[in-house]
């Protein structure tokens, strides 16, 4: 049932698969999701599974938000280094094109049971097929297939006057492949995310290091080994700059106030807001909708209301339904921060 609603938020009570189920086919545009990892995290009865369970379930749930993406719709479903290997085959066999897996590297994770300490996260990017023959096509259709790049490159400073992040939309009109990174508009994201401890302890391994600003292609576009018949290879404009390595990748930096508490409930997964901002901006077209079917603490809502995205909702925990409420709510304006 629905537990809020209002102009761009639906937050759903119950079961992600009994709620998916009344969704409309084809209904959203992406799908962010930092689902139970099948791991007994902290002892919770929605996080154990055996692996075997683990699997079959995720087949389920993914089943269901292949139904209800667009045509090129993505999906990004966080995983557990144990457990991602069962994530993806079950993303897979539900009829998704697996396109890539990002790492979020971070130091937020302890050791447990005699383990190694956790230190990064993968995502599995996910994608519904075409509908229609080519990816620009589908994109004139349905407004997915695409990772929105522009919307999310990397910020930096360079010798040609750069430093903005990049405006929404695709480079001349078409996604290019990336060996074209215009220095106004940022690097090309990474399938790498750090957070502001593995940026720092990366730059202190790689020390500071330059770059040309020169990108050699061949003026049709092609990559360097690439290239065909009445073409020239030549040089264009690239990123010159200098400093750490962690430079090249995108490092999410949490705010200390970000985690809710309500009436002395928290949630203990939580994702760092600014990482679930960029995700969402990645592979949600403008005014899309995003699908979040985990909610717990509403990490993925906020982050869409800020990036001005609608969202869709559910969480199981009656317990946390609350602290999704207060995201929304500061997102939206409609609370003083202490």
């Amino acid at each position: 049932m629905k537990f809020f609603c209002d102009d761009s938020v639906t937050l759903f009570h119950g079961d992600c698969l009994e709620v998916l189920a009344g969704l409309p086919d084809g209904s959203v545009d992406s799908v962010v999701t930092d689902p139970p990892y099948g791991l007994a995290f902290m002892g919770n009865r929605w996080d154990t599974f055996s692996a075997v369970e683990f699997q079959a379930w995720c087949g389920l749930w993914a089943a269901e938000c292949l139904r209800v993406l667009k045509p090129g719709g993505h999906m990004l479903a966080f995983g557990g280094t144990r457990t991602f290997h069962r994530l993806a085959v079950a993303v897979e066999d539900a009829g998704f094109e697996i396109r890539d897996s990002i790492a979020w590297l971070h130091s937020q994770g302890f050791p447990k049971g005699g383990n190694l300490k956790p230190a990064f996260e993968p995502v599995v990017v996910g994608r519904k097929r075409l509908a229609e023959k080519t990816v620009s096509a589908n994109v004139s259709r349905f407004g997915t297939g695409l990772l929105n790049v522009e919307a999310s490159r990397i910020a930096t400073v360079d010798a040609f006057g750069g430093g903005s992040k990049g405006s929404s939309g695709f480079v001349d009109g078409y996604a290019h492949d990336g060996w074209v990174a215009g220095a106004e508009g940022g690097r090309w994201p990474a399938n790498v995310i750090l957070d502001e401890s593995q940026a720092a302890a990366l730059d202190l391994q790689s020390g500071v290091s330059k770059s040309s600003g020169v990108i050699n292609r061949w003026d049709d576009g092609a990559k360097p080994f690439g290239g065909g018949a009445g073409h020239e290879y030549t040089s264009v404009r690239g990123v010159a700059d200098e400093g750490g390595a962690s430079r090249f990748f995108y490092t999410a930096k949490a705010n200390k106030r970000e985690r809710p508490v309500v009436s002395g409930v928290t949630h203990p997964t939580v994702k760092p807001l600014a990482l679930m901002q960029y995700l969402v901006r990645l592979v949600t077209p403008l005014g899309g909708v995003v699908l979040e079917p985990f909610a717990g603490s509403g990490a993925t809502v906020e982050a869409a209301i800020l990036e001005g995205f609608d969202v869709i909702a559910v969480e199981r925990e009656e317990s946390y339904l609350p602290l999704v409420v207060e995201r929304v709510k500061r997102a939206k304006g409609l609370m003083v921060e202490e």
